[in-house]
């Protein structure tokens, strides 16, 4: 009975949305834009050819084609590693439609025998002739994805068409809708997320949880950054929390955990900030401890050694080079022990984020393939990192509820 009373009216809603980002569906997604050029411009940058080469600011595109029955084009798509080289991907794209000036086309190709999941399948682009310039319509099919992939597809797809309109029209390609999009894509979930917590816990520290959030999550960003990637995206999620997303994958573990701890260890910042209010005696210093607390509780839980949280990301990718494929059971009897204690406490939330833990792991799964993997040295720097941090947010926190009184 103990462990019941601690599930409120919000624990039914949370599992229906946590299963709803769970669920994978095609997407498909559209845009249309005015663009003052000609349309021999647009079919120029849009239109493949063999040896072609596209500059889009940070990804270079080269196609390049290929033998057989059909027109198949080889796409390479290259951007700036964080040692000097350059990451590349390849993907294999044939015109199933061309009307010259109009209208192209390309499917994937090559994806047989492989998962769907994620995969861009189909791309057409539309011109039409207007007064001034030209409409360009284009639009994405993607194999399935997970709801919060769903919505970035959209972002993206919209920084794609602003970036290609100043590439058109100016010969240089406009990377500010990018960055203007994810602001507002996170402004939006944001003021969404604080609704949602305001329900829950009451506005005034909804609204602390979402700063606490923000800060967060701007830690991760901040690491993506560092590792030699653009910003990524901030995403909240309604009565879930928020999630850094980006823009490209990572080539080792070490960045992998590097940006896994970036996030609680950026918000050791505020909640370090907030003990100098109290060690000072400042009137109000209450305020600032209620911040602190919300602040190192909600790093607390997230370094818990369980996937999807912070902490098991990065016990994933530990455990991937110490133990290699024997590493699932690890994360499995992690899962398993956060699983007991949430018995133990009748904490819901930990039985939840356990037993998705031991469910992401029950069967063999591929970690961190191709990634390059920890060093020895590395894998030290990350243990201790984690404790490190662990520890300060669990002493910040008992600090804090000893100001307050809890």
């Amino acid at each position: 009975m103990g462990l019941f009373q601690h599930i409120g009216p919000e624990i039914p809603l949370i599992l229906v949305l946590m299963a709803m980002f769970g669920l994978r569906t095609r997407v498909n997604v559209g845009v249309s834009l005015f663009v003052k050029a000609t349309p021999e411009r647009l079919w120029d940058i849009l239109n493949p050819t063999d040896g072609k080469t596209d500059n889009w600011g940070r990804v270079t595109v080269v196609s390049r084609r290929v033998g057989g029955p059909g027109e198949t084009y080889e796409m390479t798509y290259s951007s700036p590693g964080t040692n000097g080289g350059l990451r590349s991907f390849t993907a294999l794209f044939g015109v199933s439609e061309r009307e010259d000036l109009r209208r192209i086309v390309m499917l994937r190709e090559g994806l047989e025998g492989r998962s769907l999941n994620n995969e861009l399948l189909k791309i057409t682009h539309e011109i039409k002739p207007a007064p001034g310039g030209a409409r360009l319509t284009t639009k994405y099919y993607w194999g399935p994805r997970l709801l919060l992939a769903q919505l970035l597809a959209r972002a993206d797809l919209w920084g794609g068409a602003y970036r290609l309109k100043g590439l058109a029209e100016t010969g240089k390609p406009n990377e500010r809708p990018y960055f203007w999009i994810s602001m507002v894509l996170g402004l939006i979930t944001g003021l969404f997320s604080l609704a949602a917590f305001g329900l829950m816990i009451g506005f005034k520290f909804a609204l602390v949880l979402v700063f606490a959030l923000g800060v967060h999550e701007f830690g991760h960003m901040l690491a993506f950054r560092l590792v030699g990637q653009p910003w990524g995206r901030m995403v909240f999620l309604p009565f879930l929390g928020a999630v850094a997303v980006p823009r490209m994958p990572f080539e080792s573990q070490a960045q992998s955990v590097f940006a896994a701890l970036m996030g609680p260890g950026f918000s050791a910042l505020l909640a370090l900030a907030c003990v100098v209010p109290l060690a000072l005696g400042w009137p109000g210093a209450t305020l600032f401890a209620i911040i602190g607390a919300i602040t190192a509780g909600l790093n607390v839980f997230n370094m818990l050694p369980a996937e999807p949280l912070d902490g098991g990301v990065a016990l994933r990718s530990v455990l991937a080079r110490a133990v290699g494929q024997h590493a699932r059971f690890g994360l499995i009897a992690m899962g398993l022990v956060i699983v007991g204690a949430g018995w133990f406490f009748g904490q819901f939330a930990l039985i939840l984020f356990g037993g998705l833990a031991v469910l992401a792991n029950i069967r063999a799964r591929k970690i961190d393939t191709g990634l390059a993997p920890l060093s020895t040295l590395q894998l030290c720097i990350a243990i201790f990192g984690y404790v490190v941090i662990t520890a300060a947010h669990f002493t910040l926190l008992f600090r804090f509820i000893e100001q307050i009184g809890v």
